[in-house]
């Protein structure tokens, strides 16, 4: 069976250096040709498309998506759909333009991966697909009341005319999910089913939706993961800050030291507000401390070396290497 893998990202440009460092990461961890796809506003292809190699594929959002979506003038984060007449904020859009990739992808497994997100291990593509089955990240118990997946998971519910489950519910949304591309395209016919709309109607004029639990709850609660061909992961393999609020330079020794040793990425979720500065520092410490001194083996008065070679800030790596953090005699 056909298990080729492609690494899907919506982005736009300001979150392009968060964009190119993903990039980077897929193409330093994961293998070829398992290749990237950048899926961008075309106003911004020219600032993407310095990334685009033999692995990597930059297109415009507008060639993905359904006719009838466009950006309103003078509004940054909004379009509005001649379609589903409605106005739908950016992050809406991109969740339209991961379901409607599965239209045009040539590989049958997409990882849909946000720009926030780095790789930080070689992976075994058998992470997200094996033997003819699909990866399901499910969260048993993951959505409480007071989590704004509370009217995600409700709304989904009522587009698959499907009885929502009681809290704490099962959740699916995550920083690198698998989707097994014939029941993408399956969950959106069921859409147009339920409601006699275009899929992509129907889940603007849902407003709070998401993608996420649209595929996992057609996997769950219409097909059956039996039938569906996957097998579900309660782990997200990507350690989160999730916030509240930004991180803070005195959070960063906990952030690293509490990632489990065989997740493959981290991330700092963008809209946090973390100052990039924080990002990369971050992300430098992580990567002195594992790949540097994964053994054990780095004299201490080196791992400041470290950290100013890793980083691809070497401003704010020489700050950090002369921070308290790592003082050799402290």
């Amino acid at each position: 069976m056909d298990q080729r893998i492609a690494i899907v990202t919506p982005s736009y440009a300001p979150d392009f250096e968060l964009c190119r460092e993903l990039n980077e990461s897929v193409m330093r961890y994961l293998p070829h040709p398992m290749k990237h796809y950048l899926i961008v506003d075309r106003k911004d292809l020219g600032l993407f498309r310095p990334l685009a190699n033999d692995r990597t594929v930059v297109v415009a959002i507008e060639d993905v998506i359904p006719k009838g979506y466009f950006k309103l003038p003078y509004f940054k984060k909004w379009w509005f759909s001649s379609a589903a007449l409605v106005p739908a904020k950016g992050w809406l859009v991109q969740q339209l333009a991961k379901l409607a990739f599965a239209r045009v992808a040539d590989e049958p497994v997409l990882v849909n991966v946000d720009s926030d997100v780095r790789f930080v291990r070689t992976i075994d593509p058998s992470l997200f697909a094996r033997d003819g089955k699909t990866r399901l990240y499910r969260l048993s118990g993951g959505v409480v009341a007071g989590m704004s997946h509370v009217k995600w998971h409700k709304n989904i519910s009522r587009l698959l005319a499907v009885t929502p489950d009681p809290l704490p519910a099962n959740d699916y949304v995550g920083n690198v999910i698998s989707w097994d591309r014939r029941i993408v395209l399956e969950a959106c016919a069921r859409l147009e089913s339920v409601t006699g709309l275009p899929w992509h109607v129907a889940f603007a004029r849902g407003r709070l939706v998401s993608e996420y639990a649209l595929y996992g709850g057609y996997v769950d609660k219409v097909l059956g993961p039996e039938a569906a061909r996957v097998w579900v992961d309660q782990r997200s393999w990507c350690h989160t800050y999730w916030g509240p609020g930004p991180l803070q330079r005195s959070q960063i020794d906990e952030f690293v030291s509490t990632m489990p040793g065989d997740d493959v990425a981290f991330s700092i979720a963008g809209y946090t507000g973390t100052e990039r500065a924080i990002v990369g520092e971050a992300t430098s410490v992580w990567l002195a401390k594992n790949n540097f001194n994964q053994f054990g083996l780095l004299p201490r008065f080196l791992f400041p070396i470290s950290v100013y070679l890793c980083s691809s800030d070497p401003r704010e790596a020489l700050r950090l290497c002369t921070s308290a953090r790592f003082r050799v005699f402290s």
